[in-house]
């Protein structure tokens, strides 16, 4: 075993996925690609035994009335009812997927304690959001660090040639 060829070899492997990515993934490998990006910041969220309260690493549903909204596993595509919520990717995913059987699952609420599923606010994906509170998706148009990035750039560089070649004194 050769620590340097194991890491050369995962960087050719990072950029074979990268140049892969770069010429036009399909809609269906974007979306699992982003759910594979949740379920593993889930896992380190879990692990350093943080919380989600605001469904980051998973779906959330639609508020539907005076009930809370769920917010399911990462990997489920969305957190509805839908007809096969009970077996995404051909597991069982009933009370992960479900909206009505994530619900159901609140622990408090009927659902034995070694099954039963926490708020948001103190657990991770599948969870319970906040009650009385509406959570959405971020508005599309609205501005992120992402929006000017290029900009960002050419601004910090026309800084450091003014820095570098200060203009002559009038």
């Amino acid at each position: 075993f050769n620590f340097a060829t194991h890491n050369m070899a995962r960087f050719f492997a990072v950029a074979a996925l990268a140049a892969l990515a770069s010429q036009g993934a399909t809609a269906v490998g974007v979306s699992r690609t982003e759910a594979v990006r949740k379920m593993i910041a889930a896992k380190n969220l879990a692990a350093a035994g943080l919380p989600d309260p605001t469904c980051a690493t998973g779906v959330i549903s639609v508020k539907d009335g005076d009930t809370p909204q769920a917010c399911c596993a990462g990997y489920c595509g969305e957190c509805s009812d839908y007809p096969t919520c009970a077996t995404v990717r051909g597991q069982n995913s009933t009370f992960a997927c479900c909206k009505s059987q994530v619900l159901k699952q609140e622990c408090g609420k009927g659902s034995p304690a070694n099954v039963c599923l926490k708020k948001c606010a103190e657990a991770v994906p599948p969870c319970i959001m906040e009650d009385g509170k509406i959570f959405s998706t971020p508005e599309p148009s609205a501005r992120t660090a992402g929006t000017d990035c290029n900009e960002a750039v050419s601004a910090w560089r026309a800084k450091a040639d003014a820095a570098v070649n200060p203009p002559a004194p009038a």
